[in-house]
């Protein structure tokens, strides 16, 4: 709400195929969902990937935590042979950008999975 109020789109641009962030999109009704198959972006933003910062003490607490709280992972949608064979193991992050091309206010990089940033950092510099 607060970044609807404030004219903010919010954009996921995930790891894999154009059918995955399709399928993706049908699954959680969330319209602004693109791919990148060929990993660009993230090579572009020094994204880490690997095995090993998949795979964390963090992270299985990060996986216990959402199940809880009702969350459900497509893990076929998610172990694709295309994403199992280079995206399976890309961390992301969170960029807040704008107005115009060139004007980047926030840029959080995951170092391993479940390093989630603090939502009112990225509400600050997007909605303020």
């Amino acid at each position: 709400d607060v970044m609807d109020a404030s004219g903010v789109a919010l954009v996921l641009i995930g790891p894999g195929s154009v059918e995955q962030a399709r399928t993706f999109s049908e699954q959680t009704k969330f319209k602004g969902v693109y791919a990148d198959p060929n990993h660009s972006s993230y090579e572009a933003l020094s994204f880490v990937s690997g095995v090993l910062v998949t795979f964390t003490p963090k992270a299985g607490l990060k996986i216990i935590q959402s199940y809880m709280e009702g969350y459900r992972q497509d893990w076929k949608l998610s172990f694709e042979r295309d994403t199992v064979s280079r995206g399976g193991w890309q961390q992301g992050g969170i960029i807040v950008a704008g107005p115009g091309k060139s004007n980047i206010s926030y840029i959080h990089r995951d170092k391993e999975a479940g390093d989630d940033p603090d939502i009112q950092d990225i509400l600050k510099a997007c909605c303020s």
